[in-house]
């Protein structure tokens, strides 16, 4: 794997672990379901003052999801997701070669809640984007055919109450509506540097699935507004589930989204929804490929084997799927066939919420 690419997508796989790390999951908490730390001072309390990016928004959703996995809140009340931010730091952007928009999403915590959750079935999206010429919102004919996963398509459209300006007023808004509104304005803000600028998405679990389909999104809200079609958007994914159908995984395509997936072998998760009816199937998968369970992965798929030195043999599949032993063997990857290879990332992270590490480490 090429070095600097691997430092890449360790340093957004990082973004997607501080939304776990910043979550305050704990429901005895009286700000549960909220981040512990203000937009200004995120990075800093997580130990992240030279990530060169500055938070700009904070993301939340509200749907029965939602509901199951974290327990029972007021239906005007959202959980926090994760956050969009933007590069600033000149250093920071002369490295990249452009100015980066990053939104980070978290995902649930065990395998066994995203077994419990994964239980639907592929619905169209009907998801509308305002046109310029009209200024109307309208359904695009690019979206016929494309089906998403109902629980990841509930969780992006949900309403939650959002305070807005500066007296702090309070409006009922989707989270799909604050992301877009929130990349549209720092388009604006950045209009004059549009050769230079990006947008990358990033999230682990729930998380991946819902950067894959927020990146789907804000790609074809780009290609309805003029010069804006040129701004790349990119996606690093970290043990994602199946999104949608093969129309779906087309559109991704055909769109320009590029799709970076890091799948643990041993993990259950990206193997769902679509047990039975995926792109694995072959020819039969795309004769039945209307069905509402035949699901399709989007992107490109990087396998990482847990052949790490440093980590216990386990049978205790939650653990394959943690967020922090993929960004372990990311680190130790240097290719398909080759052995674990440290570069240096503190392997005792793996323990912060497991067991996994080695008596002698």
């Amino acid at each position: 794997m090429v070095p600097n690419l691997k430092a890449e997508a360790l340093r957004y796989g990082n973004l997607a672990q501080l939304c776990y790390d910043a979550f305050d999951g704990k429901s005895y908490s009286k700000n549960y379901g909220t981040c512990y730390h203000s937009k200004r001072d995120l990075f800093n309390k997580m130990g992240m003052s030279e990530s060169g990016y500055q938070v700009t928004k904070y993301v939340y959703a509200n749907t029965n999801l939602l509901n199951q996995v974290f327990g029972e809140k007021p239906k005007d009340q959202g959980v926090w997701l994760g956050f969009i931010a933007v590069c600033t730091d000149p250093n920071e952007i002369r490295r990249l070669g452009r100015r980066d928009i990053v939104i980070a999403w978290r995902g649930t915590q065990t395998a066994e809640e995203w077994i419990e959750d994964l239980r639907d079935i592929l619905v169209p999206t009907r998801l509308s984007y305002r046109c310029k010429r009209t200024g109307k919102n309208q359904e695009h004919h690019f979206a016929d055919g494309v089906l998403i996963e109902r629980g990841f398509l509930s969780c992006y459209t949900s309403t939650v109450r959002h305070r807005q300006g500066a007296a702090g007023a309070t409006v009922n808004i989707s989270t799909r509506d604050l992301v877009v509104s929130e990349i549209e304005r720092l388009i604006q803000v950045y209009e004059k540097e549009m050769d230079n600028l990006s947008i990358t998405f990033t999230g682990h679990s729930l998380g991946a699935a819902l950067a894959t389909l927020s990146a789907y999104d804000i790609k074809q809200m780009l290609c309805t507004k003029h010069n804006f079609h040129q701004i790349p958007v990119t996606v690093f994914a970290f043990a994602s589930p199946r999104v949608g159908n093969l129309a779906f995984a087309k559109r991704v395509e055909e769109i320009g989204v590029k799709v970076l997936r890091f799948v643990n072998k041993r993990d259950l998760v990206p193997k769902v929804p679509g047990v039975c009816m995926n792109e694995n199937v072959g020819c039969l998968s795309k004769l039945l490929h209307w069905l509402p369970w035949t699901y399709f992965h989007v992107g490109f798929e990087l396998p990482l084997h847990n052949n790490s030195p440093f980590i216990q043999h386990t049978h205790n599949l939650a653990y394959f799927h943690n967020l922090e032993l993929y960004l372990h063997l990311l680190d130790g990857y240097v290719g398909s066939k080759q052995p674990f290879s440290w570069s240096g990332r503190d392997h005792a992270l793996v323990n912060k919420s497991c067991d996994l590490l080695r008596e002698k480490y």
